[in-house]
């Protein structure tokens, strides 16, 4: 994600994001506010949606909409106050993905890195002819066995979040510690609807 901002985007431009309180969608959102690249967070629907919201944009998000906003005509109202996006990134799939499609710049990106909806991705025609838009995948695993004898390109990127993480503008999600004896109640947290925190055992 950082090589992606630093190498495409300029100061102004707008990410689209789902999933954005998961792990990876707290970090896009930092890194992106660092750049001042200007980023569009959509999350689900939930009782404590004015509370997630309000936490989100403390990180640096611009924008915060539920999945059912990102479907309505107010998003031309949206954007009225920003650019539409050169890249969406996907951890959903299913409804959601193609939604993210239909609101990128022409000649914009989508980066899949995950499927939580357990849905495919359903790419409309008239977004490749008519919008060209780009549509790939991302598994971090193989892109470190791709660059396992570029050292410079890992270094980089570690050496550049290292900077953001001191000078506090990047920070993990927050975390539960957990003992390992109870670990059943980690897997019962863990498996509870609209719960934010990680289940970290302590050994």
């Amino acid at each position: 994600i950082n090589k992606v901002f630093t190498e495409l985007y300029i100061l102004g431009d707008t990410v689209i994001q789902n999933a954005a309180n998961s792990g990876v969608g707290h970090a896009v959102i930092q890194i992106a506010a660092a750049k001042g690249i200007q980023t569009i967070n959509v999350i689900r629907d939930r009782p404590e949606l004015q509370q997630l919201s309000d936490r989100l944009t403390a990180l640096g998000a611009t924008h915060v909409i539920t999945e059912e906003t990102l479907r309505r005509p107010e998003m031309k109202e949206l954007f009225k106050s920003c650019p539409r996006p050169k890249l969406a990134l996907n951890g959903v799939g299913g409804k959601s993905a193609t939604e993210l499609l239909r609101h990128l710049q022409s000649g914009g990106s989508m980066v899949t890195y995950g499927g939580m909806a357990k849905q495919p991705v359903t790419v409309p025609v008239s977004a490749l002819i008519f919008k060209d838009v780009k549509i790939r995948g991302f598994w971090v695993t193989q892109w470190k066995r791709d660059n396992k004898h570029d050292e410079d390109t890992l270094r980089n990127m570690l050496d550049e979040l290292c900077i953001l993480i001191r000078a506090g503008k990047l920070s993990a999600p927050a975390c539960t510690e957990v003992s390992l004896q109870d670990f059943r109640k980690a897997l019962e947290n863990a498996m509870k609807p609209y719960v934010s925190t990680k289940q970290v055992f302590v050994m």
